[in-house]
C-alpha cells in the first residue's frame, strides 16, 4: 500500500515527467530570410515558424508574381491591360470581377478622398500620363510637351471623380482617355496578398514583408518584442536608416519620395521623380521628400503615402484620420515631422523632429 507522501511524490514525477515531455515534443520557431525581386522591386521576406520555411517563403513570392501577372499594365494578358482594352472599345465600359473590382473600387475611393488643390493626388486612372513617362523602362525620358497635353485631355486632373464601379464590376469612364494603373497601390495591394497567405499557414507564427516601399509585419517575434522596421534616409543612394518604428504585428508600413524612381534630364539637368501630378503632367511639387503611413491595410498605406507626400502634412490631415492613419513626413530642409500614434525614434543626427507648426513655418 502506498503511504500519503509517496502518492504526493508519485504525482508530482508524473507531473514533472509530462511537462518534459510535452515542452520537449514542441518545435521552437526556426528563422528564413530571402531576397528576391518580384513586381519590379527587390523583395525581402523573413518567416518565423516551423515546417519548410523555405518552400513557404518560395509559395509567397509566387503569389506575388501572380498578383503581378494580373495588375501589371505591362503584362499583355494581364487582367488589367484586358480591362484597358474593353475601356478604349466600348467608349469607356468595362467589368472587373473579384479581386479586381475591390481593388479598383478602393483605389477610386482613396483618390477621391484626396482631392486637393483641384485635382485627385493618387489616381488610378491617369495610366495615360504615368504610362508616357514610364519611370521604371531602363532608359526614361522627358515627354514632349505636345505629348503630354494629349494625355491631360478630359480634365485628367480629377478623372477618378468622373469614374465608377458598381457592385456588379461595371466600370464607366466619363473621360475616353481613362486607363487604369496601379503604380500607386500596386505594392499595397501585394501586401494585403500575402497577409492572406500567412494567415492560412498555421505553421508561421511571424514574419516581415517588404515589398519595395511597402511592408508588413505579421504575428510575433520569437522574444515577443515590437517589430522594429527601419525607415530609409530620403538621400538618393544614400541606404542609410532615418529612424525606426516599433509596432506590433499585422501592421502595414508603406514609404513615397522623390528619392525612389527619378532620373536627371541630360539636357536641363532637372530631377524628375515619378509622383506626377495629373494637373501639369510633371512631377508635383511639394516641400516634401518622403512620406511614410502606418495603417492596417495594404493598399491604404500605399496609396495614402502618395497622396499625403502630394498633399503635404496640414492638408493630409483630415484624410489621415479617415482612415486611421499615422504619418511620417520628412521635408527638404530635414525637418520630420510625426503625425498620429507612432512610437519612432529618430536615429539620423542630420535631421530633427519638430512639431507640425516648427514643419510648416519652415516650409513657408
Amino acid at each position: 500500500m502506498l503511504m500519503r507522501g509517496q502518492i504526493k511524490k508519485g504525482l508530482f514525477m508524473f507531473a514533472a515527467l509530462s511537462w518534459l515531455i510535452i515542452t520537449g515534443c514542441e518545435r521552437q520557431p526556426e528563422s528564413y530570410s530571402h531576397t528576391d525581386f518580384a513586381m519590379g522591386t527587390v523583395t525581402n521576406i523573413t518567416l518565423y515558424g516551423t515546417g519548410d520555411l523555405e518552400e513557404k517563403e518560395k509559395n509567397i513570392i509566387k503569389e506575388v508574381k501572380k498578383l503581378e501577372d494580373t495588375i501589371s499594365w505591362r503584362i499583355e494578358d494581364s487582367q488589367l491591360s484586358k480591362i484597358n482594352r474593353e475601356l478604349k472599345e466600348n467608349n469607356g465600359k468595362a467589368k472587373a470581377s473579384g479581386n479586381m473590382k475591390n481593388w479598383i473600387s478602393q483605389a477610386l475611393q482613396i483618390s477621391r478622398d484626396s482631392y486637393c488643390d483641384g485635382r485627385n493626388t493618387v489616381d488610378p486612372t491617369i495610366g495615360a500620363l504615368t504610362q508616357l513617362w514610364d519611370f521604371e523602362s531602363d532608359d526614361p525620358k522627358v515627354p514632349s510637351a505636345s505629348s503630354i497635353q494629349n494625355a491631360l485631355q478630359g480634365n485628367l486632373a480629377v478623372n477618378s471623380s468622373q469614374t465608377t464601379i458598381d457592385e456588379e464590376g461595371t466600370i464607366t469612364a466619363k473621360n475616353p482617355n481613362t486607363v487604369f494603373d496601379f503604380g500607386a497601390y500596386g505594392k499595397g495591394i501585394g501586401t494585403d496578398v500575402i497577409k492572406e497567405t500567412l494567415e492560412k499557414d498555421d505553421d508561421i507564427s511571424g514574419a516581415m514583408i517588404a515589398l519595395g516601399g511597402s511592408i508588413y509585419v505579421y504575428g510575433e517575434k520569437p522574444d515577443g518584442e515590437n517589430w522594429n522596421v527601419g525607415i530609409q534616409t530620403p538621400s538618393k543612394g544614400s541606404g542609410e536608416v532615418l529612424g525606426s518604428i516599433s509596432t506590433k504585428g499585422d501592421t502595414f508600413i508603406s514609404t513615397s519620395g522623390d528619392y525612389e524612381k527619378y532620373f536627371v534630364d541630360e539636357t536641363t539637368g532637372k530631377t524628375y521623380f515619378h509622383i506626377l501630378d495629373p494637373k501639369t503632367g510633371y512631377s508635383v511639387e511639394t516641400d516634401i521628400t518622403s512620406c511614410t503611413i502606418i495603417c492596417d491595410s495594404g493598399i491604404n498605406s500605399d496609396g495614402l503615402s502618395t497622396a499625403c507626400f502630394a498633399m503635404g502634412p496640414e492638408k493630409s490631415q483630415e484624410l489621415l484620420k479617415k482612415y486611421n492613419a499615422s504619418a511620417i513626413f520628412v521635408d527638404k530642409k530635414n525637418h520630420v515631422y510625426v503625425s498620429g500614434d507612432v512610437d519612432f525614434s529618430l536615429s539620423d543626427k542630420n535631421y530633427k523632429e519638430v512639431s507640425l507648426e516648427e514643419f510648416l513655418k519652415a516650409n513657408q
